[in-house]
């Protein structure tokens, strides 16, 4: 896609005469068959795909429709009409002295450097996230039985709910650590306190 497709696809979405899921389901069919893309919807690709518009299915994504917009917005100023394509070099004009056209150096697999060091720092983060969420699962699930006694079953349809609670999953689990599982509260907080806060701030400075 050049330049101009792209900004009718994100205008059409800013202007509202696309819905967000459609937005998204277009343009990552569109990122994923395009060879070169423009620096703005590189950076505009992390927020896509980090876009989730269920807010009970959002889980600790950060990526929310208000977010998506800015991030739409800020996209249509770096492809503004005349602007030449950060990745792409202008053919030479007559008279002028000039190579052919040559894309941006490119790194592993044919993905360009920035985007293949934000694809792996976001793949570092789901890989630590998931982690840290199937523990909490457990944890929580270890505490809910032990003050409720609901039992195993019920115990962990609640903590899969309360999982997704940032603040308060993450309490419970660090008390459910503490208490069921006899860990230090040094460890039980470093786990499920600061991971977490550190996670999402590396995913809110990377998008």
């Amino acid at each position: 896609m050049g330049d101009g497709q792209w900004r009718e696809l994100i205008e059409s979405y800013v202007a509202g005469r696309l819905s967000a899921a459609s937005f998204k389901r277009r343009f990552m069919e569109a990122f994923s068959g395009s060879a070169l893309v423009p620096q703005s919807i590189q950076e505009l690709y992390f927020t896509v795909d980090a876009y989730a518009g269920d807010p009970m299915g959002r889980g600790h994504d950060v990526a929310d429709d208000a977010a998506l917009m800015v991030a739409a917005r800020r996209a249509l100023l770096g492809l503004a009409p005349g602007t030449v394509p950060p990745h792409t070099q202008a053919p030479p004009q007559p008279g002028q002295a000039g190579g052919p056209r040559t894309s941006a150096p490119r790194g592993p697999f044919g993905t360009p450097p920035i985007l293949a060091t934000g694809l792996g720092l976001g793949c570092l983060i789901i890989g630590l996230w998931a982690a840290v969420g199937i523990l909490q699962l457990f944890a929580i699930a270890e505490q809910v039985d032990r003050v409720t006694q609901l039992g195993p079953v019920l115990s962990t349809v609640s903590a899969f709910i309360l999982t997704f609670l940032p603040v308060v999953g993450s309490v419970i689990a660090f008390f459910g650590a503490m208490d069921g599982w006899r860990w230090n509260p040094w460890v039980a907080g470093l786990v499920f306190l600061v991971v977490p806060m550190t996670v999402q701030a590396i995913s809110l400075f990377s998008w």
